[in-house]
């Protein structure tokens, strides 16, 4: 637990959050150093202030809400080193709900090869989700399995084709300098500036100016088995394949051509059900692939002793 890291680690996300965007693809919308307009007016109305645009934003306006609507909302100071850059810019970038979520699956994912329990994921980073976090030996993996949820999910936004570059550039950015600040199985230096927590058992073996917001709202729309333009495609021509040769079946004998042209397209239709059941089968899985990736659906009530306070829309 490193209060410390918060300098460093906002210097780090303002790398990548650039300056000041007006994207119209950005769910985010209009946004200065990776604060959303939505957000500034926040601020400003609680602190009494009228709301004005985010690019007339301080630097000392952009610290605190940095400070207050993230780092402490995620409790990063609460969480080991290296680990709390990588919640605090996750949660920037896709909103605390996300980052929580991200986090407790990770813990869960490293807990269950050393034979723990898991944690309820809950979309918030309470007591429980802090406590699970310093129990971790080895926090470089709980890293490279955020890490690698957070990408999946980034993959199945619809803006990935716009901005998937930058976004997976950040990622691997943001694990490579979380795992050399972080105690664990990824033998790094301490980069300088930052406060590195002692190990607590011996390691174990072996984008564009601007960063658009990464929001699961944006998620690209699940393959439906029975719906959407491939399998209406696929059932309206199997349709009409299936009409025409049963008119046509009296006729069949009176011409060798006639015969051909009735046998091509009955077997045009066999093909087109076979085609029809491969894309039932193939969009049954991807959608249950993004479905995970994307962590689609309320989170278990389950309570995971967390603090009361009510996680933030996403940002």
């Amino acid at each position: 637990m490193v209060a410390q890291n918060f300098a460093p680690s906002l210097a780090c996300v303002l790398v990548h959050e650039g300056g000041k965007d007006d994207d119209p693809n950005d769910p985010g919308g209009r946004t200065a150093y990776g604060v959303i307009q939505r957000r500034y007016n926040q601020y400003r109305k609680a602190k009494g202030l009228p709301v004005r645009d985010v690019w007339d934003i301080t630097p000392a306006e952009r610290e605190e809400i940095y400070k207050v609507y993230y780092w402490d909302v995620c409790r990063a100071a609460d969480l080991p080193a290296g680990l709390d850059y990588c919640v605090f810019d996750a949660c920037v970038n896709s909103g605390d709900a996300q980052a929580a979520k991200w986090l407790q699956r990770a813990l869960n994912d490293v807990r269950a090869k050393t034979g723990q329990g898991t944690i309820a994921v809950d979309a918030r980073i309470g007591d429980g989700t802090v406590q699970a976090a310093n129990e971790i030996d080895d926090v470089d993996a709980v890293i490279a399995a955020l890490s690698e949820r957070r990408l999946a999910m980034l993959q199945n936004l619809k803006t990935w084709r716009l901005y998937g570059k930058g976004w997976g550039r950040r990622v691997a950015d943001v694990k490579k300098l979380a795992q050399a600040v972080a105690r664990g199985s990824v033998p790094a230096p301490t980069p300088a500036g930052w406060v590195k927590a002692p190990d607590k058992a011996p390691a174990a073996a072996g984008g564009s100016p601007t960063s658009p917001k990464a929001l699961p709202s944006d998620a690209k729309p699940l393959p439906s088995p029975t719906g959407g333009v491939v399998a209406s495609t696929i059932g309206t021509a199997a349709s009409g394949t299936t009409a025409v040769t049963t008119q046509a079946a009296p006729l069949q004998g009176r011409s060798a051509t006639f015969d051909s042209i009735l046998f091509g397209l009955l077997a045009l239709g066999v093909l087109l059900t076979l085609a029809g059941g491969a894309w039932a089968w193939w969009a049954s899985r991807k959608a249950k692939q993004m479905v995970a990736e994307l962590d689609i659906g309320p989170p278990p009530a389950v309570a995971n002793d967390n603090a009361a306070a009510p996680a933030e829309a996403a940002a």
